[in-house]
This record gives C-alpha cells, sequence and structure tokens, in this order.
C-alpha cells in the first residue's frame, strides 16, 4: 500500500488545482493559509528566505514569490448506538492528513494531501496549478474535489457535524482530472473532465462536471450570500455488491444484492446555497441523480432525490462563515472559555422503488425513503482544536434490517476531536 501511494505521489506531480467558497482563486487562498498572502508588485527576487509560522509552518522567500507551508488535520471520532439496532459502537481514527501546499514565482501552486487511518494510507488530494492572475482563473491537473455540491468543496476543518449530509455520498469526491475554475466580479466557475471513478479508471469514457455560483450581496448589513448550480455527467461499470446508501450517522441502512452494477450512464443535478452574517450561518442543497443499473440481466434507470438544510449559531456571539468561528478567550458558557456553536441539520433522502422491485437490494435492506435530524454542540476552545457532539435521529419508510431484527427509526451519538494547524 505504501508502494502505491508512493507512486502515485510521483505521478501527482503532473497536477493543478484549486479549491472554493465556490470553487475559484480567492476561495483556495481562503482554505489553504499557505495561499493567502501575495507579494508585492515590483518585488526583486532574491535567494534569501524565511521561516515562520502564518496557521501553518512556512519557509518563504524574501520577495514573497516563493512559498511551501506544512499543515495538518487529525480527526478522532466516537459513535454510540442503541444496543438493539446491530451496530458496533467504536472510537475510530478518521483522519491523519499532513498537507504540504505552497507556490513556486506567485503562480506555479500545488498540494499534497495523504490520508492515514489506522488500516491505510491513501492520497486524498495532489494536483500542481497555473494561476492566470489577468483573467481570475486557475488551470490545474491531478487528483482533487470533483466541482459539485457545496459540502464535499468545504474545508473539513469547518464543518458543524463529524460527518456531511446524507446527500454528500451520491457526491463526487476526489478523483483524477483537469479542472479549471475563474472567480471573478461576484462570479465563480468551474469545470473538470475527470476519470468519473474515485481512482483509476477502467474504461475510457470520462466524467464531466460543471459548475457556477453567483454572490448576490456581501456586506455588513445582510451578511453574504451565495446561489450555485452544479452537474455532471459520464459512463460507469462497476460492481457494487455489498456497498449501499448510509443514513446521517455514517450506518449502511440500503445495501446492494449480489449482481447489482452500475451499468451505464449517470447523470448529476444540484442546487445550492450558503448565507452567512455574524453569529449565523446557513447553508442548503438539493440534489437529483440519474444512474442505469443492472440486475439480473435487467437494466434500469434508477433515481435518487434529496435535500438537508443546515443552520449554526455561536452561541458566544463571534462571528461564523467558511472559515469557522472566532475563538472566545473568555469564559462564556458552561463555565468553559472559547466558543460555542449549536446547529441543527435536517436532511432527507428518497429511493427508487425499482431498487426493490428488481432485486437490487437484499432482503430487509431497503427503505423508501430516509430522513434525518442532526443536533450539533462544538466547543472550539483554540483556533486549532474543537469538539464536535452530534445527537444524530433516523426515521425509515420501511422497516430495515441492520443486524438487530427490523427497525424504523434509530439514534446515535457522535463525538469528534480535531486538531488542525
Amino acid at each position: 500500500m505504501v508502494r502505491r501511494v508512493c507512486a502515485l505521489s510521483c505521478l501527482s506531480i503532473l497536477f493543478f488545482s484549486g479549491s472554493f467558497p465556490g470553487f475559484g482563486p480567492e476561495s483556495l487562498m481562503a482554505q489553504s493559509p499557505v495561499l493567502q498572502e501575495k507579494p508585492e508588485e515590483g518585488h526583486r527576487s532574491t535567494d534569501r528566505f524565511r521561516l515562520g509560522y502564518n496557521e501553518g509552518f512556512a519557509v518563504e522567500s524574501e520577495d514573497g514569490r516563493t512559498r511551501i507551508a506544512l499543515e495538518g488535520l487529525i480527526q478522532v471520532t466516537g459513535k454510540l448506538f442503541q444496543r438493539d439496532r446491530g451496530r458496533v459502537s467504536e472510537f475510530a481514527l478518521r483522519r491523519f492528513r499532513p498537507e504540504l501546499s505552497g507556490y513556486f514565482d506567485r503562480n506555479v501552486l500545488f498540494r499534497f494531501e495523504p490520508k492515514f487511518t489506522e488500516n491505510e494510507v491513501e492520497l486524498e488530494e495532489a494536483w500542481v496549478g497555473l494561476r492566470f492572475e489577468d483573467t481570475g482563473s486557475i488551470l490545474r491537473i491531478g487528483r482533487m474535489k470533483a466541482p459539485f455540491n457545496l459540502e464535499e468543496v468545504r474545508s473539513r476543518r469547518h464543518i458543524h457535524f463529524p460527518l456531511f449530509s446524507m446527500m454528500n455520498q451520491f457526491a463526487p469526491a476526489e478523483d483524477h482530472g483537469l479542472f479549471w475554475s475563474r472567480n471573478k466580479d461576484g462570479w465563480e466557475y468551474a469545470l473538470a473532465v475527470y476519470n468519473g471513478t474515485g481512482g483509476s479508471d477502467t474504461g475510457s469514457s470520462k466524467d464531466i462536471a460543471g459548475r457556477v455560483m453567483r454572490n448576490l450581496f456581501d456586506d455588513e448589513e445582510r451578511g453574504y450570500f451565495d446561489l450555485g448550480i452544479a452537474m455532471t455527467y459520464g459512463r460507469q461499470n462497476q460492481d457494487v455488491a455489498t456497498k449501499g446508501i448510509d443514513n446521517g450517522a455514517g450506518e449502511q441502512v440500503l445495501r446492494y444484492a449480489t449482481g447489482t452494477s452500475l451499468s451505464g450512464t449517470r447523470t448529476r443535478l444540484g442546487l445550492e446555497a450558503v448565507w452567512f452574517q455574524g453569529p449565523w450561518m446557513g447553508q442548503a442543497e438539493a440534489m437529483w441523480i440519474r444512474q442505469e443499473m443492472s440486475q439480473g440481466g435487467i437494466q434500469d434507470t434508477v433515481q435518487f432525490s434529496g435535500a438537508y438544510l443546515d443552520v449554526a449559531y455561536a452561541l458566544t456571539g463571534q462571528s461564523i462563515d467558511f472559515g469557522g468561528v472566532g475563538v472566545s478567550k473568555e469564559k462564556a458558557f458552561l463555565g468553559l472559555p472559547g466558543s460555542w456553536v449549536l446547529a441543527a441539520r435536517l436532511s432527507t433522502l428518497r429511493n427508487d422503488g425499482s431498487l426493490r422491485a428488481l432485486g437490487m437490494t437484499e432482503t430487509g435492506r431497503f427503505s423508501r425513503r430516509i430522513q434525518n435530524l442532526s443536533l450539533g454542540l462544538n466547543w472550539v476552545p483554540s483556533k486549532h482544536f474543537l469538539v464536535r457532539h452530534s445527537l444524530v435521529f433516523s426515521h425509515y419508510s420501511d422497516s430495515v434490517d441492520t443486524g438487530g431484527g427490523p427497525h424504523k427509526s434509530e439514534v446515535a451519538l457522535l463525538v469528534e476531536w480535531q486538531l488542525h494547524w
């Protein structure tokens, strides 16, 4: 496994990228402190460097044209389930991710993120890119997040719950391909051509993705508000037996039967919105998916649809946005120093009934509708450390047997400890 990661790391030198609040270069700099500072025009090149700390440990040339920084993210999660639901309560290292990023000659960018867990090492992102300052665009090639949904392209450091919503499992995650983005005059655009498999591709077909976001206002009185639309299209042929669909606690509810495959075109359409002002923040997404699937020689087009609404409020009054919440140094809540954030997320997912009718799911492992309510309380004692608490209520329209007998609902408690720099 280590040899594979090293080989892939070498190949990743061929890559280009950016990131987000939408997917543009300004967003990239907001998420990666190493890219935040730009040198002043007219500075002469020099061979002198300085070492320091600015969110990440960095080495920077005296003229500011070259900068390399080491950042990091560690997340440990605990899950507690009802005993009669067939779930296993556990503590787990979700990720240890050293992040090396920076730029050369102002506009040659790179980022490298291996992910370590207790069982394996995998490559999350690895890309190099070219920034064209006159057009506000970035071209990049490599492994990075596809430009589709708001949750996935946001930084994991500052989300409100230990896990993303149920809809995120239908979105493309990191993948290998060619990516272009532009952020200018309140518009953010992104286009990508990528494998569509999340890794190596077994066929010649590729997925395409496009995303557009518009900032409608950004001022002190009304706050910040974005609206966006995104779409992907491609063909996939992949065996999905024993894989399935998870609830809001990350536990499998629907399980595909042996012989079930993705076998044709897949189209995703997503709508998204985000608003924040002072201690308030809210984001919402709706998603529709059409996927050709097969089972035992029978092929059909299966549809999924769903949405979520995520609302957060800083109880200690600090401002909250894509970069997280400001940290209070006073003892303001429960007698503890730091900031506290209260969050709620309501999500719903509708699964196509033909999955069960055509035998694409295992007996007792299908629900036409899955609904989740997550309630969170997060403690942020430092800009480098936070603790997330989430109580997750799941409800199913059909009885589901996950090993503890059929049931239509379950409750889980999730706690996550996070260190980042």
